[in-house]
């Protein structure tokens, strides 16, 4: 029996001494090298990250069409939506980011701290899908919405990035900040703005989708607006007008909440307000810029994918044994 496994050991020399001087045992070893990547290894790395917690306005004067992208005519929830999907694709991986919808005066997040990279094909399609009908009241009250997100990612240790037309409904002839400036530095964050500058009427959408948008039907009238209740003065005299009949001209002209505009200026207030960033853009890659600053960027362990790790081995492994062969029948 020694006798017999000295046998097959001396042959086991030999053929490795064969392999080793034409190369094939380097490409055996390449071959063993790769076989860690079928099931995906990850290793931990202390990597720049940028955890942040998207909230998009869902309110219904994200309707208005006033926008470029991707078409002329476009809807600002539109723009709002691909700006979301823009800043993913270019977070750092490892970072972990969130979703959250406002209207009224409540952010709700959609779901919790999520990887982007691992999970980018499943949140592209959360975001992408989100629409105007899922909002659970028309109007908005967005410096306590602010709060309300500035809480939610206070809570998650995340930056915040709001996307708005800032466009309060009802309107206010001057903000009050005071809540806001309670929560001044809390987070750090970006609140980026949508929509044209010129008034436009809200519009009605209903019937199904056409193009993957639903369809104007209608526009808020001065008098819809006065029934929602935004002009008390005015309540008693709109209710006596027969149904259908518009009010005599200059009798509703304080009336402004069935037409919207990107409120610059209570974008601005609030944003000083809460020591935030601001932004006002027509596409989608106008966010890149302010988005990815040093200010909103962290450290911290996070997975990298080392898949790459086994593969250069392998192809040092092939140059070895592609070398050897040309040594062997140079010589």
């Amino acid at each position: 029996m020694k006798h017999r496994l000295t046998f097959w050991w001396k042959r086991l020399l030999i053929r490795l001494r064969h392999q080793w001087q034409n190369g094939t045992l380097f490409f055996m070893l390449a071959a063993m090298a790769l076989l860690p990547v079928w099931f995906e290894p990850h290793t931990q790395q202390d990597s720049t990250v940028q955890d942040t917690l998207f909230v998009i306005d869902i309110s219904e004067s994200m309707n208005v069409r006033d926008v470029d992208y991707p078409r002329p005519h476009s809807d600002r929830l539109g723009l709002a939506k691909a700006t979301v999907r823009e800043a993913m694709s270019v977070l750092p991986c490892g970072s972990r980011m969130s979703v959250g919808l406002f209207a009224g005066d409540e952010t709700v997040v959609l779901f919790e701290p999520l990887e982007v990279c691992r999970h980018y094909p499943a949140i592209e399609q959360v975001v992408m899908r989100l629409e105007s009908r899922m909002r659970w009241i028309g109007d908005s009250w967005v410096i306590r919405a602010l709060v309300s997100a500035i809480k939610e990612a206070d809570k998650r240790k995340m930056n915040l990035m709001m996307i708005t037309d800032a466009d309060e409904m009802p309107h206010h002839s001057a903000p009050r900040l005071t809540d806001l400036l309670e929560y001044k530095g809390k987070v750090k964050g970006l609140l980026v703005g949508v929509g044209g500058e010129a008034p436009q009427p809200v519009p009605r959408l209903g019937g199904a989708l056409i193009d993957g948008r639903q369809q104007i039907t209608g526009y808020w009238t001065p008098e819809e607006a006065v029934i929602e209740g935004n002009h008390p003065n005015l309540l008693a005299y709109v209710k006596e007008l027969p149904p259908g009949e518009q009010a005599p001209p200059g009798m509703l002209d304080e009336v402004g909440e069935h037409l919207s505009v990107f409120n610059r200026a209570l974008l601005q207030a609030c944003a000083e307000a809460a020591d935030f960033d601001t932004a006002h853009i027509h596409h989608p890659q106008e966010i890149i810029k302010p988005l990815l600053q040093n200010k909103f960027q962290g450290s911290a362990l996070a997975e990298r994918d080392a898949r790459w790790i086994f593969g250069l081995a392998a192809a040092l492994l092939v140059l070895a044994g592609w070398f050897r062969q040309k040594v062997k029948h140079i010589a």
